[in-house]
């Protein structure tokens, strides 16, 4: 397993030499080993607790055999809209004389990561927790090859600065009860006029009030509102060049927040993404929607210092083979879902 030169040292952001174990930091004095296709990288020390309490966590929710059937029923209900979104999201793509590198933070099984590899990106991956993401080694791309899968905190992620031209965000960022600094570091590993691209469940009025009564049990989320997530991304450094809803058919059924639902979605077009005073109330009145948005790195934030770290334990990988055979579908699907991918393209590209 060989890494790419802009993989760096979480900690310090230096370079890294392939050592028997893994990796070696020098400046860091620090092995990251690699295991199982996996490169085990690093979080917080002062977050130590909080870290593996959530690995945990996610283990269980995603990470196991037992999980597999729920999470194979997730992608077959998801994986038509990620196809979209990584078709939509190229029309924003900064103008490369190469092949365009992505990296996916948050990424779970990776099952999105492979496809923006099929898409055509040289695609990274990145997740703390291990179980989760050896589920996907059975996604197999030639753009997703050894040494791009991490065990590390997205937070502070194994890239260089300026060495990507996207960033994509699914689902993620919720897991973060912090989130300015996650568009920050987002910010730093894009090259100028880089993307980032986030689709994310958001609090509404409706979800607010629905959780004082029903609080939610997983306790790794951390729902926010969509103002809260336009701020931070600006903030970052980014001009926000989409923005736009997605409805779960199965959200607002009620009269009149179904006819709110229909007006707010007839409004939102390609011209005004973001739809109008209705749509937008409708989002944070009673949500039921993801919050897409597409935003173009266009100044650069002062760097924040990096805190010391410490090496995530290889032994936290703890699904056998039998557990991983659960997975053993998830190729099929993505195979049979790619078929509507375009392929890597530019703005204004024909």
């Amino acid at each position: 397993m060989e890494l790419d030169p802009i993989i760096v040292c979480p900690e310090t952001l230096g370079p890294l030499r392939r050592v028997d174990e893994g990796f070696w930091s020098d400046k860091a004095q620090r092995l990251y080993p690699a295991r199982q296709g996996l490169v085990f990288m690093g979080y917080p020390e002062r977050d130590a607790t909080m870290i593996r309490s959530t690995m945990e966590e996610e283990r269980l929710w995603q990470g196991t055999g037992e999980a597999s059937a729920t999470n194979l029923a997730y992608l077959r209900e998801t994986v038509d809209g990620a196809v979209d979104l990584i078709n939509m999201l190229q029309d924003y793509l900064p103008e490369s004389g190469g092949q365009p590198r992505a990296m996916e933070l948050g990424c779970g099984n990776g099952w999105v990561s492979w496809l923006l590899a099929a898409a055509g990106f040289d695609t990274w991956m990145c997740d703390f927790e291990a179980n989760s993401l050896v589920t996907g080694l059975n996604l197999e791309h030639q753009n997703l090859g050894d040494g791009k899968r991490f065990v590390a905190d997205a937070r502070y992620a194994p890239c260089a600065d300026g060495a990507l031209d996207l960033v994509l965000l699914k689902e993620f960022v919720h897991h973060v009860e912090d989130h300015p600094p996650l568009f920050n570091e987002a910010a730093r590993m894009l090259r100028d006029g880089g993307i980032v691209v986030m689709r994310e469940p958001v609090l509404s009025l409706w979800r607010a009030i629905y959780e004082l009564r029903h609080p939610d049990d997983h306790e790794g989320h951390h729902f926010t509102w969509p103002d809260s997530y336009l701020r931070a991304i600006r903030r970052a450094g980014f001009e926000i060049v989409y923005q736009s809803q997605i409805y779960d058919e199965n959200a607002n059924r009620r009269r009149l927040t179904a006819w709110m639902k229909k007006r707010a979605e007839a409004s939102i077009s390609e011209a005004n993404p973001s739809g109008n005073l209705l749509a937008k109330l409708q989002l944070r009145l009673f949500g039921g929607a993801a919050l897409v948005v597409v935003a173009r790195k266009i100044r650069r934030v002062s760097p924040t210092k990096r805190p010391p770290m410490v090496t995530i334990d290889p032994s936290t990988l703890v699904v056998d083979d039998a557990e991983l055979a659960g997975y053993a579908e998830f190729p099929a699907v993505l195979e049979e879902a790619s078929r509507r991918l375009d392929g890597v393209r530019y703005p204004n590209q024909t």
